[in-house]
Protein backbone atom coordinates (compact mmCIF):
# COMPACT_ATOMS: atom_id res chain seq x y z
CA UNK A 1 0.00 0.00 0.00
CA UNK A 2 0.88 3.50 -1.07
CA UNK A 3 -0.24 6.98 0.89
CA UNK A 4 0.03 8.95 3.72
CA UNK A 5 -1.83 9.51 6.63
CA UNK A 6 -2.20 12.70 9.10
CA UNK A 7 -1.54 13.05 12.61
CA UNK A 8 -4.26 15.66 14.51
CA UNK A 9 -2.51 17.82 17.47
CA UNK A 10 -6.23 19.47 17.78
CA UNK A 11 -6.46 17.80 21.52
CA UNK A 12 -3.73 19.61 23.11
CA UNK A 13 -4.09 22.96 21.14
CA UNK A 14 -5.26 25.62 23.24
CA UNK A 15 -7.36 27.04 20.75
CA UNK A 16 -9.69 24.04 20.84
CA UNK A 17 -10.42 24.52 24.18
CA UNK A 18 -13.54 26.22 25.32
CA UNK A 19 -15.26 26.47 28.82
CA UNK A 20 -18.67 24.16 28.18
CA UNK A 21 -20.13 21.73 30.30
CA UNK A 22 -22.54 19.07 29.23
CA UNK A 23 -25.80 16.97 31.28
CA UNK A 24 -23.43 13.92 31.11
CA UNK A 25 -21.04 15.64 33.83
CA UNK A 26 -24.08 16.38 35.70
CA UNK A 27 -25.63 13.18 36.00
CA UNK A 28 -22.59 11.27 37.13
CA UNK A 29 -18.91 12.42 36.58
CA UNK A 30 -16.93 9.49 37.11
CA UNK A 31 -18.54 8.13 34.23
CA UNK A 32 -18.05 11.61 32.14
CA UNK A 33 -14.50 10.58 32.91
CA UNK A 34 -14.85 6.88 31.98
CA UNK A 35 -16.76 7.76 28.62
CA UNK A 36 -13.80 9.90 27.51
CA UNK A 37 -10.71 7.91 28.35
CA UNK A 38 -12.85 5.38 26.43
CA UNK A 39 -13.25 7.80 23.42
CA UNK A 40 -9.52 8.46 23.24
CA UNK A 41 -8.98 4.63 23.56
CA UNK A 42 -10.48 4.03 20.14
CA UNK A 43 -13.84 2.49 21.80
CA UNK A 44 -16.93 2.64 20.51
CA UNK A 45 -19.77 4.64 22.98
CA UNK A 46 -23.26 3.60 23.88
CA UNK A 47 -26.16 5.44 22.60
CA UNK A 48 -26.74 6.76 26.44
CA UNK A 49 -23.33 7.68 27.00
CA UNK A 50 -23.04 10.83 24.32
CA UNK A 51 -24.59 13.81 25.94
CA UNK A 52 -27.89 15.48 24.89
CA UNK A 53 -26.89 19.24 25.38
CA UNK A 54 -23.75 21.06 25.67
CA UNK A 55 -23.82 24.44 27.25
CA UNK A 56 -22.08 27.26 28.47
CA UNK A 57 -19.24 27.09 32.05
CA UNK A 58 -21.02 29.41 34.55
CA UNK A 59 -17.60 31.83 34.12
CA UNK A 60 -17.85 31.88 30.20
CA UNK A 61 -17.69 34.83 28.33
CA UNK A 62 -18.74 36.27 25.05
CA UNK A 63 -15.00 35.36 23.32
CA UNK A 64 -15.51 31.64 25.03
CA UNK A 65 -18.67 31.54 22.15
CA UNK A 66 -16.98 32.04 18.88
CA UNK A 67 -15.90 28.07 19.21
CA UNK A 68 -13.76 26.70 16.31
CA UNK A 69 -14.99 23.54 13.94
CA UNK A 70 -13.56 21.46 16.50
CA UNK A 71 -13.69 22.16 20.55
CA UNK A 72 -13.56 20.18 23.34
CA UNK A 73 -16.99 20.15 25.72
CA UNK A 74 -15.59 18.93 28.99
CA UNK A 75 -15.15 15.35 27.85
CA UNK A 76 -16.04 15.67 24.32
CA UNK A 77 -15.41 16.62 21.41
CA UNK A 78 -18.16 18.65 19.34
CA UNK A 79 -17.70 19.49 15.52
CA UNK A 80 -19.26 21.51 13.11
CA UNK A 81 -21.96 21.17 10.38
CA UNK A 82 -18.78 21.65 7.74
CA UNK A 83 -17.15 19.60 9.21
CA UNK A 84 -19.76 16.81 9.82
CA UNK A 85 -20.60 16.97 5.99
CA UNK A 86 -16.89 15.85 5.09
CA UNK A 87 -16.82 12.98 7.16
CA UNK A 88 -20.11 11.79 5.93
CA UNK A 89 -18.44 11.32 2.27
CA UNK A 90 -15.61 8.55 4.26
CA UNK A 91 -15.00 5.67 5.60
CA UNK A 92 -15.84 6.32 9.33
CA UNK A 93 -15.73 2.39 10.49
CA UNK A 94 -17.96 2.51 14.12
CA UNK A 95 -17.14 5.86 14.28
CA UNK A 96 -20.09 7.87 15.01
CA UNK A 97 -21.38 11.21 14.98
CA UNK A 98 -24.34 12.61 17.11
CA UNK A 99 -26.29 15.79 16.63
CA UNK A 100 -26.40 17.61 20.06
CA UNK A 101 -27.38 21.57 20.93
CA UNK A 102 -24.30 23.45 22.17
CA UNK A 103 -26.23 26.25 24.14
CA UNK A 104 -24.61 29.35 26.42
CA UNK A 105 -24.69 29.51 29.90
CA UNK A 106 -28.56 30.52 29.72
CA UNK A 107 -29.25 26.99 28.21
CA UNK A 108 -31.36 28.03 25.85
CA UNK A 109 -29.56 30.40 23.51
CA UNK A 110 -27.96 28.28 20.64
CA UNK A 111 -24.42 29.27 19.46
CA UNK A 112 -24.84 29.77 15.86
CA UNK A 113 -24.99 26.81 13.33
CA UNK A 114 -25.51 22.71 14.08
CA UNK A 115 -23.16 20.73 16.08
CA UNK A 116 -22.58 17.16 16.72
CA UNK A 117 -20.53 14.70 18.73
CA UNK A 118 -17.97 12.60 17.43
CA UNK A 119 -16.61 8.96 18.81
CA UNK A 120 -13.54 8.37 17.29
CA UNK A 121 -14.30 4.47 17.57
CA UNK A 122 -11.80 2.93 15.74
CA UNK A 123 -7.86 1.96 16.98
CA UNK A 124 -4.95 0.77 15.23
CA UNK A 125 -1.82 0.34 16.66
CA UNK A 126 0.23 2.01 14.05
CA UNK A 127 2.52 4.12 15.73
CA UNK A 128 6.45 3.29 15.94
CA UNK A 129 7.70 4.76 18.68
CA UNK A 130 11.21 3.42 18.12
CA UNK A 131 11.42 5.09 15.02
CA UNK A 132 9.44 8.34 15.73
CA UNK A 133 11.26 11.05 16.78
CA UNK A 134 10.44 13.78 19.75
CA UNK A 135 7.56 11.64 21.30
CA UNK A 136 7.99 10.91 25.38
CA UNK A 137 7.17 7.73 26.92
CA UNK A 138 4.21 9.15 29.50
CA UNK A 139 1.74 7.73 32.04
CA UNK A 140 0.41 4.35 31.14
CA UNK A 141 2.76 3.12 29.13
CA UNK A 142 2.09 5.86 26.54
CA UNK A 143 3.47 7.99 23.95
CA UNK A 144 2.98 12.22 24.04
CA UNK A 145 3.31 14.34 21.44
CA UNK A 146 5.51 17.31 22.07
CA UNK A 147 3.86 20.59 21.49
CA UNK A 148 4.88 21.43 18.08
CA UNK A 149 6.11 18.34 15.53
CA UNK A 150 7.05 18.29 11.80
CA UNK A 151 6.39 16.73 9.42
CA UNK A 152 7.39 12.83 8.87
CA UNK A 153 8.97 13.24 13.09
CA UNK A 154 6.12 10.39 13.71
CA UNK A 155 6.51 7.36 12.01
CA UNK A 156 3.63 4.52 11.48
CA UNK A 157 3.15 1.66 10.10
CA UNK A 158 1.83 0.49 6.72
CA UNK A 159 -1.24 -0.50 8.79
CA UNK A 160 -1.87 2.99 8.94
CA UNK A 161 -2.80 2.88 5.41
CA UNK A 162 -5.92 0.81 5.53
CA UNK A 163 -9.62 2.30 6.26
CA UNK A 164 -11.18 3.59 7.91
CA UNK A 165 -10.13 6.73 7.44
CA UNK A 166 -10.34 8.25 11.41
CA UNK A 167 -8.74 6.79 13.74
CA UNK A 168 -6.69 6.51 17.32
CA UNK A 169 -3.72 4.74 18.41
CA UNK A 170 -4.14 3.50 22.05
CA UNK A 171 -0.16 3.86 22.31
CA UNK A 172 -1.03 7.51 22.05
CA UNK A 173 -1.93 10.71 24.49
CA UNK A 174 -4.20 13.35 22.99
CA UNK A 175 -4.04 12.27 19.40
CA UNK A 176 -6.11 11.28 16.71
CA UNK A 177 -5.77 10.44 13.10
CA UNK A 178 -7.15 10.74 9.40
CA UNK A 179 -5.83 9.39 5.80
CA UNK A 180 -4.74 11.30 3.14
CA UNK A 181 -7.88 11.79 1.21
CA UNK A 182 -9.71 13.21 4.45
CA UNK A 183 -6.76 14.99 6.08
CA UNK A 184 -6.75 16.94 2.65
CA UNK A 185 -10.86 17.32 2.46
CA UNK A 186 -10.58 18.56 6.55
CA UNK A 187 -7.90 21.41 5.39
CA UNK A 188 -9.88 22.58 2.98
CA UNK A 189 -12.88 23.65 4.74
CA UNK A 190 -11.01 24.39 8.46
CA UNK A 191 -8.07 24.57 10.54
CA UNK A 192 -8.79 23.88 13.78
CA UNK A 193 -7.64 19.93 13.20
CA UNK A 194 -3.37 20.72 13.36
CA UNK A 195 -2.89 18.21 10.93
CA UNK A 196 0.70 16.89 10.47
CA UNK A 197 1.93 14.52 8.08
CA UNK A 198 3.22 10.80 9.33
CA UNK A 199 6.07 9.04 7.73
CA UNK A 200 4.65 5.31 7.11
CA UNK A 201 7.04 2.32 7.33
CA UNK A 202 6.73 0.00 4.80
CA UNK A 203 8.10 -3.38 6.58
Amino acid sequence: MTGMVWVSRAMVHASNQRPFRNDVAERDHARLIEIKQANERGEVMAPEDFPTVIFGAPHAVEKDYGVPDLFAAYGFWIVSQAVVDVLRQFDLGQAQIRPVPVLRDDRSTPIGGDWSCINFGNAKRAVLPEQSEKIRLGPQNRYNLPATIADNQLAVSAEALAPPDIWVDPQLWAAFFVSEALGKALRKVSNSFFLTKCRVVDG
